[in-house]
């Protein structure tokens, strides 16, 4: 039986696979905490400064609401890319420790870790020692055990079929 206390301390969440929406869960459980007037914030990392669907959401109808990008896109040279990771995890170990509200979305965590623009020893640490009460999601392929170790919830998206491998590009309002 939990106590009290572990009852109340902030779950670790990692949504993580090659298939398609583990952003777009992360996303559905910002609106599902704004839903109960909780204070949710994302951190983007990799992802670029191209317009998409959620960021118009919430910039538009929760302009109090944290979402930011560090990212450069696909397109971005690794040091370029390391830079902006950088600031986006500088970014998100403040709000790990001092943010006040109850869900921080770290969005493509897994993969800056996997292209190694990350110490994953940092952020495990960050992580583990993040406020007591907040509730951290995770996404992105290619997590590393370690993060899933410690993890208290790992869902896998597995893609069983996808247009793209038929040349079927991105679309507007259903990818980005």
């Amino acid at each position: 039986m939990l106590s009290e206390t572990d009852r109340e301390r902030g779950l670790l969440l990692n949504l993580t696979g090659d298939g398609k929406g583990k952003s777009s869960s992360a996303f559905g459980m910002v609106i599902r905490a704004l839903g109960w007037n909780w204070r949710p914030a994302v951190i983007q990392l990799l992802k670029g400064a191209r317009e998409t669907g959620e960021r118009n959401f919430f910039h538009t109808r929760f302009p109090e609401l944290i979402f930011e990008s560090y990212g450069l896109g696909r397109a971005a040279g690794s040091d370029e890319q390391r830079a902006a990771v950088a600031a986006g995890w500088a970014r998100a170990r403040t709000l790990l420790r001092s943010f006040e509200g109850e869900l921080l979305v770290l969005d493509e965590l897994n993969v800056a870790l996997h292209r190694g623009y990350l110490e994953l020893d940092e952020v495990l640490t960050a992580l583990r020692n993040r406020r007591r009460e907040l509730n951290v999601v995770v996404t992105g392929r290619y997590a590393p055990p370690e993060l899933l170790a410690i993890s208290d919830l790992v869902s896998e998206i597995r893609a069983l079929k996808h247009p793209y491998w038929r040349g079927v590009p991105a679309r507007k309002g259903l990818d980005y």
